[in-house]
C-alpha cells in the first residue's frame, strides 16, 4: 500500500525533472500557444501546481470558491515558475508532515468552477492533485516531443521514494 506522503514525494520528484527540462527550452518556446489544454507548456505546468495548491491549501481548508485561478502571466520566467513550485511544495510538505489518518479521512466538499460538487476525503483530494499531474505530464511529454526534447523519466521505478 502506498501512503499519500510517498505518492507526493514521487510526484514532486518527477515534477522537478519536468521543470528542469523546461529550463532547457527557450522561454519563448515554453510560452508559445501550442493549443494544449492550457495552451502553452508554461501554462500546463502552472496548472498542475495550481491544482496542488488549490486542493491542499484551499479545498482542504474549505475555501474552495476563493481560489484565484489562471495566473499564468505572473510567471514570466523559469525562475518564477521555480519559486512558485517551491512555495506550494513547502506548504504541501508541512501539511503532510502534520497530517494523521483522521485528518486524511476527514470529508471536505470540492466545488468545481462548473458548479459541480463532490464530497471527498482529504486523502482523495491529494490523490486528485496527483492524478491531475499525471495526465498533464503526458500532455507535456507530447509537447516535448514536438520540440525534439526527450522528456524526463517519470516511471515509478526510476523515481521510487522508497529506494532513496
Amino acid at each position: 500500500m502506498f501512503s499519500a506522503k510517498e505518492l507526493y514525494t514521487y510526484a514532486a520528484n518527477v515534477r522537478a525533472k519536468f521543470l528542469e527540462s523546461l529550463r532547457g527550452i527557450p522561454w519563448d518556446e515554453v510560452t508559445t500557444n501550442r493549443e494544449a489544454s492550457f495552451n502553452s507548456m508554461r501554462n500546463v505546468f502552472v496548472h498542475m501546481v495550481e491544482v496542488e495548491e488549490w486542493m491542499v491549501n484551499w479545498v482542504v481548508a474549505e475555501r474552495t470558491d476563493a481560489y484565484p485561478w489562471d495566473r499564468f502571466d505572473e510567471y514570466d520566467s523559469i525562475d518564477k515558475l521555480q519559486e512558485y513550485l517551491s512555495e506550494v511544495e513547502a506548504k504541501t510538505r508541512r501539511f503532510l508532515e502534520k497530517s494523521d489518518q483522521s485528518l486524511l479521512e476527514r470529508k471536505v466538499t470540492l466545488r468545481l468552477r462548473s458548479g459541480d460538487t463532490f464530497v471527498l476525503s482529504v486523502e482523495e483530494c491529494i490523490l486528485q492533485a496527483f492524478t491531475e499531474q499525471l495526465y498533464h505530464l503526458g500532455e507535456l511529454i507530447a509537447l516535448f516531443w514536438q520540440q525534439d526534447v526527450r522528456p524526463p523519466r517519470m516511471q515509478w521505478f526510476w523515481n521510487n521514494p522508497r529506494s532513496g
